[in-house]
């Protein structure tokens, strides 16, 4: 019947009966009551049956896949607790006599209102979906409704909605989803990040949606990163050649799993390190199904996700050791504390900022907060005495920087040599290169420094002065720039040129199409999500370093995102 097209949120080929998401109703008439006192109890019980839904929605997320998925609803609960915000809608019921509904909804306004005005490229506007999913929430509870979720969603469907809140995509039942495709938000959005993480292709910013009817037979082709291709009641044609393409799709994945657990070297001997990006005891668990055996970045933000409380240093040891112990006698990258920009926590509340991502964050936020940095130090070295750690600085944009975060290391060291405290001093030390300045003094940063990895999420958001949280600038978010592979050969050359090793641990990184460039570029280690690791793999084994080369040096030759993409697309894609 037709074609639509979208953007590619999450990779992947599948068929299956639309299942058209609708919002409760939570229409209501502004009243004029006579007694506040009934309207605020009936607000408190609201807020609580919230409350409750939430703390269910964060515990079952956070067990089935991690904390940095669960920690979307501590945000969550947090303005629910807000004192502010409670009192604020008692006093239009007490002061105006208005229902608890429109109370709500008058201040609710108001925090648009607020949102709003800070401005389209602010990362606030992706708080704005937080605080709508809240709002509604309660609502919901004060007019007694019940909550429509995707829990009883129908075996093989593809979810159609306008929007998916994070509370929607977790209550979903995933065994019965084989798709997922919205008319808003972005690639980066928590719709986006959940269907990579269970592997569930998924189109957003889809035009036309409101045409479709629930049982309406899909097609959906994310696989190109060019952006998504949906099929409305494909005809015989469409579904022959679909028939053909899944087939060939599910034996490409099946060969990936061939090369589980081998070595990534090519097809002339170079061998790539390959390694997983891991957030949570959970992550530990699947990628290791996944045939990983060494960590290139384990966020440490695990604890301080889920807690309101600052996480003690024997917690993190604990947690350290554990993950350490799993992969030795493979290496584990630590990364120290990267909070800030879109990344909040409960148990250290950030300073508000006009612009976060150019604000306090990274190293800059641990340099500020020097006790919670060396709890974090002290933990890391403690956990170095069980394996292969290495401890790496986000967000570093100055040697200066570099310096006083090695400066308190050693401190940190003195300190538990003087306790008689077992740590192991003999570990490596690195940078993230995340920033434009970090790339253009790579030479100096890597003489004081025994790695780097590139974080090419920030990087290209920094270099291209794009937010990659913001869907107004989403097609400014160029992840095939030129200007990125560029300044990713400065960073190697420069790296290199001090006998340094360099990795990736971006989603550049696990993007099939950009390893031949990355490996030609010379990079000596990826980092990737777990499920992408055996095709990975395959792939490192099926090419040829020095013809990687040279595919890496047509690439910098190009001049824009388009005629990257084309050439790689013609040429590689495998």
């Amino acid at each position: 019947m037709g074609r639509m097209k979208g953007q590619s949120a999450s990779s992947g080929l599948s068929r299956g009966s639309a299942y058209i998401h609708k919002e409760v109703n939570l229409s209501f008439e502004r009243i004029i009551i006579k007694d506040p006192s009934v309207e605020i109890v009936r607000l408190q019980e609201a807020l609580q049956s919230a409350k409750n839904e939430l703390e269910v929605l964060q515990e079952e997320l956070t067990s089935g896949l991690g904390a940095e998925f669960g920690h979307i609803f501590r945000a969550h609960i947090t303005m629910i607790e807000d004192e502010d915000f409670t009192s604020e809608i008692i006093e239009i019921i007490q002061n105006q006599h208005l229902c608890a509904e429109a109370a709500l909804d008058d201040i609710f306004s108001q925090y648009v209102e607020l949102f709003s005005a800070l401005g389209k490229d602010d990362y606030n506007q992706q708080r704005l979906l937080d605080l709508t999913d809240v709002y509604k929430r309660v609502l919901r509870n004060l007019l007694g409704l019940r909550e429509s979720n995707l829990a009883s969603i129908p075996k093989n469907s593809i979810i159609v909605a306008t929007d998916l809140l994070p509370s929607d995509t977790a209550l979903m039942n995933k065994e019965h989803v084989l798709g997922i495709i919205t008319e808003k938000g972005g690639v980066t959005s928590h719709v986006a990040i959940l269907a990579k993480s269970l592997g569930i292709p998924a189109a957003v910013g889809v035009v036309g949606i409101e045409g479709l009817s629930s049982g309406v037979d899909i097609i959906l082709d994310t696989r190109s990163i060019d952006g998504a291709n949906i099929c409305i009641q494909p005809n015989q044609e469409e579904l022959a050649s679909f028939a053909i393409q899944k087939k060939q799709y599910e034996e490409r994945l099946e060969s990936f799993q061939q090369a589980k657990g081998k070595s990534a070297i090519t097809l002339d001997g170079r061998t790539i390190e390959l390694s997983a990006n891991v957030g949570s005891l959970n992550d530990v668990t699947s990628v290791l199904e996944f045939g990983a055996k060494s960590v290139g970045l384990l966020r440490s933000e695990f604890f301080f996700l889920q807690s309101r409380e600052l996480p003690d240093e024997e917690t993190q040891y604990a947690f350290y050791k554990s993950v350490v112990e799993e992969f030795s006698p493979g290496m584990v990258v630590m990364r120290t504390l990267d909070i800030g920009g879109d990344k909040e926590v409960a148990c250290l509340p950030l300073p508000s900022e006009g612009n976060p991502f150019l604000g306090l964050r990274g190293i800059r936020l641990c340099l500020k907060h020097r006790d919670v940095f060396k709890t974090q130090l002290r933990a890391m070295l403690r956990a170095a005495v069980h394996g292969n750690v290495h401890i790496m600085f986000p967000m570093v944009a100055s040697v200066v920087e570099l310096r006083e975060a090695k400066s308190l290391l050693h401190e940190c060291e003195l300190e538990l040599q003087n306790e008689g405290v077992a740590f192991n001093a003999n570990i490596e030390v690195g940078v993230m290169i995340e920033t434009p300045a970090a790339v253009m003094i790579a030479d100096i940063l890597a003489q004081e420094c025994d790695f780097m990895s590139i974080g090419t999420n920030d990087l290209t958001q920094y270099i291209l002065c794009a937010d990659r949280i913001n869907e107004h600038v989403s097609r400014y978010y160029r992840t095939w720039s030129p200007a990125i592979f560029r300044a990713i050969q400065i960073i190697v050359e420069r790296a290199h040129a001090q006998n340094k090793w360099v990795g990736v641990c971006g989603e550049l990184g696990g993007s099939p199409l950009a390893i031949p460039v990355l490996v030609g570029l010379g990079i000596d280690e990826l980092s990737v999500t777990g499920n992408m690791l055996p095709e990975i793999t395959a792939l490192v084994r099926s090419l040829n370093y020095e013809e990687c080369k040279k595919i890496a040096g047509q690439v910098l030759s190009l001049e824009t995102e388009a005629e990257v993409k084309t050439f790689l697309q013609k040429n590689l894609y495998i």
